[in-house]
């Protein structure tokens, strides 16, 4: 790929992290970092947890509003996916009519009578057929001028249309739908319909028709490529947002719970017992900030990969904004 994706996800570590690893992972890496940099600043008297401490404080009226916020916050993302789930009766047949004349199209290029519904397997299939049609495209060439040699550009851009086929076809192999999504990412599409609009309009005349036929095949098939790629990445991002509203729940109400009778431990004067003895007080804290701090590990490892994904799949279309094509420092 040529955008500033294919040198990003160069580094498995970067790429695991943003796009391809498991949310949960990455949020137990989060909480992980949380619960050792609690422990360090304790155990180096950064912080102090005794018994007078200002963690009370905090715990009550910062960190306890913050966690009933971030509730808050997963109730406002399963509006935002139901806002995108009702419609009318007419409104729903015309997406599901939209749809099938979408998969028609595909289909009668591809000389199949129906398409398949998994994402992997209808992108191999785009692949396939597009690497075919790209095969048509050069023979035809070669019978009727003899070649592509003689045509500025023309044997650069069948190769490059054959390369992003083969790229495209390794979705075959691959279950989890974020990898699906990773191959898509990038603006090798773009370029390749801006490329074949250029060809078609300055060699139309000059080739035969069949030879037209398979480039406007291959201009068909890239145009799929792009809708396939918004299409799959809303589906992907409502179940990623859905699945996140869930998580935060699910680690929002204990965090409050670990967070309330926490504060309740200390004593405003420094010269009364707290309720837990004070040489088990650090390890209490460094425990429960690794609950505290879980709902923001959830929200962040959930809305950097919808981030990045959104990020390098603004367009659809031959204009690309700088946000795809410019590395990010």
């Amino acid at each position: 790929m040529s955008s500033s994706w294919a040198t990003d996800s160069d580094n498995p570590v970067t790429r695991w992290l943003l796009i391809t690893g498991n949310r949960l992972g990455v949020a137990a890496v989060l909480s992980l970092f949380f619960v050792l940099s609690a422990a360090l600043t304790i155990e180096f008297g950064l912080v102090y947890v005794r018994s007078g401490s200002n963690l009370s404080t905090a715990l009550s009226s910062g960190l306890l509003s913050g966690l009933l916020t971030l509730l808050t916050v997963a109730l406002s993302i399963n509006q935002l996916i139901l806002s995108r789930l009702f419609g009318s009766a007419g409104s729903l047949s015309d997406q599901l009519e939209g749809t099938l004349d979408y998969r028609r199209t595909v289909e009668e290029i591809a000389g199949v009578h129906v398409s398949p519904n998994e994402p992997s397997a209808f992108i191999g299939l785009i692949a396939e057929t597009l690497t075919r049609c790209v095969g048509d495209f050069r023979r035809e060439v070669e019978r009727s001028a003899g070649g592509l040699d003689g045509r500025d550009g023309l044997e650069t851009y069948a190769s490059a249309i054959t390369d992003y086929g083969d790229h495209l076809s390794t979705a075959d192999d691959l279950d989890d739908p974020f990898e699906v999504l990773l191959i898509t990412l990038g603006t090798d599409y773009a370029d390749h319909l801006q490329t074949t609009r250029k060809f078609r309009s300055k060699y139309g005349e000059d080739l035969s028709d069949e030879a037209v036929e398979a480039l406007d095949d291959v201009f068909e098939l890239l145009k799929a490529t792009a809708t396939m790629r918004q299409f799959f990445k809303t589906l992907v991002l409502q179940q990623e947002l859905a699945m996140l509203s869930r998580r935060l729940i699910y680690t929002g109400v204990p965090a409050i719970l670990v967070t309330y009778f926490l504060s309740q431990t200390y004593t405003a004067a420094s010269d009364l017992p707290t309720a837990i003895d004070p040489s088990f007080m650090p390890i209490a804290v460094v425990a429960a900030t690794g609950v505290i701090l879980s709902p923001l590990a959830v929200l962040v490892a959930s809305l950097v990969r919808v981030a990045t994904v959104s990020l390098y799949t603004v367009s659809i279309g031959p204009y690309i904004p700088p946000e795809e094509t410019f590395k990010s420092k």
